[in-house]
């Protein structure tokens, strides 16, 4: 079951794989939660502005992957903007990340752009998934 979130807590138990941490919700954050026999297993972090969507985080726990939780929150995402009249989805994946570009790819998502040493000392692949043409 997928339910949207303002928790800190909850949502500080996700972003602690990100090695990151909010104390406060902005205007823009929005958070989703997947939950299957009352645990929190499935996140998404993103952005909402105005006519766009940033995903800055998604995560499914290691025992769960390859159930298309992912998919499913990516799904629930992409009705989420559609109602909101958003004109695309974007966000940025290290360029090594193939597993995650894979998915991203199977979710119509398309790369865009390189940003060059955006982690570090690698780059990064702006990916976009247009909703209205």
């Amino acid at each position: 079951m997928i339910s949207y979130t303002e928790d800190i807590k909850v949502i500080n138990s996700f972003l602690l794989f990100f090695n990151t941490s909010i104390k406060e919700i902005d205007c823009f954050q929005k958070f989703m939660i997947y939950k299957k026999d009352n645990k929190n297993i499935g996140f998404i972090d993103f952005s909402f502005i105005y006519d766009r969507i940033e995903i800055n985080y998604i995560y499914v726990d290691s025992d769960y992957r390859k159930q298309q939780i992912g998919t499913k929150l990516i799904e629930e995402l992409i009705s989420f903007a559609k109602i909101n009249n958003c004109i695309n989805i974007t966000l940025e994946v290290n360029e090594n990340n193939n597993v995650a570009i894979n998915f991203y790819e199977k979710n119509g998502f398309k790369k865009s752009a390189i940003r060059n040493n955006y982690y570090g000392n690698e780059n990064g692949i702006l990916m976009i998934r247009e909703l209205i043409k």
